[in-house]
Parts: C-alpha cells; structure tokens; sequence
C-alpha cells in the first residue's frame, strides 16, 4: 500500500501551530521549508537522529531561522511529543519507525512538495526520469522564459519546492519543478505537464525493488486528468508504461518512432515538431552543442513543453542551438595531448555511465566508484571492457566494480586500477589514456562516501583537470 502525506490545509492553518520537520540533512529542503513554516506564525522544531557535528552544513542553513532543534538518537520521542504538523523530507523511509508512530498518533504528516502542489496557483510542469531530469529541467525553463511568462524553476534542481514564491503565483506564471522518487512517492498529486524522460534502476537501497521505485515515479501521471498531458519517451517502455490508466493526454517524442502529436528526430537528422498534419522544424542534430543521442531526447522533450505554452518553433530552435549543457553533465572541463577531460559527476548509476560512454566516439578511461545503492554494474562492465582503454576505481564500491570487470574480462587483459582519492584517480587516468581518448569521471555511484554531494565530487575533479591543463 501507498502512502501519501497530504492532509488538506491552508497556509493559514500554520499560525500558532506547533510543526515538527523530520529530517535535517544537509538542509536545502528544510531550511527553505522551515522558513515559510515560521513566516506564517509556526512554532517549529527540527528533528534528525544524527549528531549536530554530523549535520554542519545543514545547521548553517539554518542560520537565521527561529526554529528549536532535537539532535541525536534519542530525537524521535521528543520531536512527536506536541506537534499539531508532522514533515517529512524527502529521503526519509514513508514507513520509517518516526513516521508510522506519527500516523498512528494521529498527527498529520505532510511533505512540502505537496503543500506547495496545494498552493500553487501557477501551472505546474513536472519533470522526472532516472537520468536526464535535470537538463531537460533546465532546458524546458529556457525555452518557456523566450515567451513572456514569468518562469520559476525549483525542485530537486534547485532548494526543494518554491514555497516562498506562493503567495506571489498567479495564473499566468509557470513553475518548472524536477522531481525525484523520493519527493514523488508520498505525493498525491500530479502536475499540468507531466514530463518522464527515461526509467532505469535506481535508488534500490532506499525503494527496496524496482517496482516500488516504478510506483514511485508514477505519481507524476497518476492523478492527471483528461485536459492534463504527459509528454513521454516512445523509446522507452517502460516509461510508456508508466502512463497507463492515467487520463491525461500523451505528447510522444522519439529518435526512431513517428508520433503523431509530440516530437521526433527525422531521417535527415533534423528535430520536428508534430501535431496531426503539422509538421514543424526546429533545428538539427548536429546544431546542438551538447553531445549524445540522449540529449536529442531531452531538447525534443523541452520543445513539446514550449509548444504546450505557445512558444513560437523559431524561438525553441534557438533556445536548442544555445544550450551548453549543465553543470556535472557531460561538461568538458579541458583537452590536452589530444586526451579530453568529461567532468559527468552527475552519472550515479551503471545506466548513467553506459550513456556517457555511449556519447563519445574516443576509447574511454573511465573513472567509477562511489556508493552503489545496490545497483548492478555487469552490463556496464562488458561495454566498458569491449569499448574503453581502462578503468580507475574509487570508493565504497570500488571492489563490486572489480568484481564485474573480472567477469567480463576473464583474461585480465583490460587494465583496471584502484586509488584511494580522487587526485589518485586523475593521476592514474593520465597514465592510462592516449591522445583521441576521453578520460570520463562517470562515476555510476552516488557520492556521499567520499564528498558530500555529487557538485563538489565534480567541482574537486574539475579543479586538479585544470591544474596541469591550464
């Protein structure tokens, strides 16, 4: 069974309240939401089960905020003692101990991501996908802020939902959030515009089974309805999948496919927009900056939302052509000796890895490592053996990675090394690559055993590129 926080209230209904936020972390969702909680006259505690001198970064963003604090194991009975308002952050099990004994105290337990569906007066387009949500995020904001609509972009992109703009939304405005499993899961709630650009296999250690992490994700078309729309990748099933019972209206897009109404790539290698017998061009493939057939995708994907809002195809095409890609995403950091250095700190997952590998036609040194989040790297093994120069292992999942190149290279011809840092890593990539390679820092794990954010692992990566590059 499902369960989803979100009892109907009113911003109002937060003066002289006590709220009780679960979960600290490192703070971008907690502080932002603590401080609309305590604009509108909340009494608020912070809860989390770790120590302050583990939640630093968190603490600091809380810096200014009137709210108490309960720190440490034994925070649970005391942050459920009075409150009238439970939150829960995205990250925190539904069925955690702390959270079924709220529920079944009878308290309300909400998530700021559907206070703020509650709230917003704007529409509302959500994008998720195991890969891709962020750019495509970006891009969809780019392309919808040619028109003249104010456009806020927010969610796991940004500093949790915009709660702060709520009570300035109108109608004619647009909120362009990303969504994750972890803020989709306990949401009852669909937006305007339903944006999925792919499903993998992600996040197991905290869904448990790729079914719970598909139900999840499905939360973004399930309470849509027929004036609704969800734009969807047809080269994805499962993600076609995923809309099934759902009443909202479908924009295809595709590299293969012809839908009739979305977008696709066509044999002459240009991007077209298709409604019924409209058959529009934006611009082509090899127009866009940013490399890989899967960032096609996602720019057809950001040209159906701006159709949706009337953006001119003229104006989409230009918004394509200028895009240089985001932060951590395929970003090349330098060339040097004829190796190119890919800074792809974002790539957490084997899936991930496989595409940027995918995107270069030079032999790979790739390096990996990080934590797995119980994911399997054998698939990722057998392309980078067959395909790449060598691999440097970082982090808590060095020795799964090993494991699955031993397999898939029973001679043991394909070189594989490990290092304690990153700055080991770098090292030992230089050693390995020729010129035409590209070294990849695609790690196909998530970060924080060795940075506390995917941002500053590719931040660290880019600074010693750079220092015998530049």
């Amino acid at each position: 069974m499902t369960i989803t926080f979100d009892p109907e209230v009113t911003a109002d209904e937060f003066r002289g309240r006590r709220v009780t936020i679960i979960g600290l972390g490192k703070g971008r969702t907690t502080a932002g939401l603590a401080r609309f909680l305590v604009g509108k006259g909340a009494s608020v505690t912070v809860s989390d089960r770790e120590p302050a001198e583990k939640l630093a970064e968190g603490l600091a963003r809380l810096q200014g905020v009137d709210v108490e604090l309960v720190l440490g194991p034994s925070s649970d009975d005391l942050a459920l003692a009075q409150p009238d308002f439970v939150f829960v952050i995205p990250g925190i099990r539904p069925r955690s101990p702390t959270i079924l004994r709220a529920l079944q105290r009878k308290i309300p337990v909400l998530t700021e991501m559907a206070l703020f569906f509650r709230l917003c007066r704007a529409p509302i387009v959500g994008v998720t996908g195991t890969k891709g949500k962020t750019t495509t995020t970006t891009l969809i904001e780019r392309v919808l802020s040619s028109g003249r609509r104010r456009v806020f972009a927010g969610g796991n992109i940004g500093t949790g939902a915009p709660l702060h703009l709520v009570d300035s939304l109108t109608p004619e405005d647009i909120v362009v959030l990303e969504l994750s499993s972890f803020q989709l899961e306990t949401l009852a709630h669909s937006p305007y515009v339903a944006v999925v650009t792919n499903l993998l296999e992600d996040h197991l250690d905290h869904h448990g089974t790729r079914d719970a992490y598909i139900a999840a994700k499905r939360n973004i078309v399930a309470w849509q309805g027929p004036r609704d729309i969800a734009v969807l990748n047809l080269d994805d099933p499962s993600t076609v999948t995923l809309h099934t019972g759902s009443e909202s209206q479908v924009r295809g897009y595709s590299l293969t496919l012809r839908p009739k109404h979305g977008a696709h790539l066509d044999g002459e290698g240009q991007l077209v927009l298709v409604s019924g017998d409209r058959r529009t061009l934006l611009c082509a493939a090899t127009d866009l900056k940013v490399p890989g057939r899967h960032n096609i995708s996602n720019a057809l994907a950001a040209a159906i939302v701006g159709d949706v809002f009337d953006i001119a195809a003229a104006e989409i095409g230009d918004v394509l052509r200028e895009f240089e890609g985001v932060p951590r995403r395929l970003q090349t950091v330098a060339e040097k000796d004829g190796v190119l250095w890919v800074n792809d700190s974002a790539a957490t997952t084997p899936a991930a890895t496989l595409t940027a590998l995918a995107a270069f036609d030079r032999p790979a040194v790739a390096i990996l490592g990080g934590v797995s989040k119980g994911a399997d790297f054998g698939e990722l093994a057998r392309v980078l053996v067959r395909r790449g120069r060598g691999a440097a292992l970082i982090g808590r999942a060095a020795d799964e990675i090993a494991s699955a190149l031993a397999t898939a290279d029973p001679p043991g011809t394909f070189p594989v090394r490990r290092a304690k840092t990153l700055e080991d890593a770098v090292a030992t990539a230089r050693e390995l690559a020729r010129a035409g390679d590209v070294v990849l820092l695609s790690p196909a794990g998530a970060s924080f055993d060795m940075f506390s954010s995917a941002d500053e692992r590719g931040e660290k990566f880019a600074a010693i590129v750079r220092s015998f590059t530049s």
